[in-house]
């Protein structure tokens, strides 16, 4: 293990988040909310463990104490509902939060906390215990998007139904000994760029690869891989 970490300030982190949002592309020729509140809030949401995006919303117009907090610890002054919030982010284009995790890892590696999840040495070289896996966090049978994943489910009648979804690689480097993950920018499962198949979790983890390896060319990892076998190889289904 190496030296003892510098502790970690909530501020600073939340400093290099809100400073990486600034630079985000703002594609609305006129709005009311910046750009920096939809992405603030987005991430309070996770931060503060809200249920929902709308009790989120509720509780920022409805108490006035968190109202506050809201504002001076992600510096928000206004909440979007979370149909705005939603139609708004499907905006941004994926590539730029890559920079925000870049940043935050250059944190973590200047506090030495990198350090202290040194997995083990080989060759006198310190490396770490990276694991991905692939998961789902959209599922609809009526609402379908060019992007979406497509999967065929056959009921005990041999009845056909199509579900469509979006999926994603996360990765993140882990320690045995702690409950804490430190999280790699994370890489989107999905049909692009006019393909009539679906994406898989392999090919995903090789654009992940890719783009690890030119971020961190001097990091030394062990991949620790829970992939699944890929939905991918259906051909899409003609839409009625």
């Amino acid at each position: 293990m190496g030296r003892q970490a510098n502790k970690l300030k909530v501020e600073e982190c939340h400093e290099i988040i809100l400073k990486e949002f600034s630079k985000f592309r703002e594609k609305r020729p006129i709005f009311e909310i910046p750009l920096n509140n939809f992405l603030m809030s987005s991430f309070a949401v996770f931060a503060l463990k809200s249920p929902s995006l709308l009790q989120f919303e509720q509780h920022f117009t409805e108490e006035k104490t968190r109202r506050h907090n809201l504002n001076s610890l992600f510096k928000i002054d206004r909440v979007p509902s979370d149909t705005h919030l939603r139609d708004v982010l499907e905006t941004v284009e994926y590539a730029q939060y890559r920079p925000v995790f870049q940043r935050l890892f250059s944190y973590i590696q200047r506090s030495k906390t990198l350090e202290q999840f040194e997995f083990m040495k080989i060759n006198g070289q310190s490396h770490y215990l990276l694991a991905t896996d692939g998961s789902g966090y959209y599922r609809s049978e009526k609402v379908v998007c060019d992007c979406c994943m497509i999967e065929e489910h056959f009921d005990e009648n041999n009845k056909l139904t199509l579900k469509f979804g979006h999926n994603i690689l996360a990765g993140s480097i882990v320690h045995p000994n702690f409950r804490q993950v430190i999280p790699m920018c994370p890489e989107p499962i999905m049909r692009v760029d006019g393909r009539s198949k679906n994406d898989s979790e392999q090919t995903a983890f090789r654009r992940f690869l890719e783009d690890f390896k030119r971020e961190h060319p001097k990091l030394k990892i062990i991949f620790y891989l829970m992939l699944c076998m890929p939905i991918a190889n259906y051909q899409i289904a003609p839409r009625v």
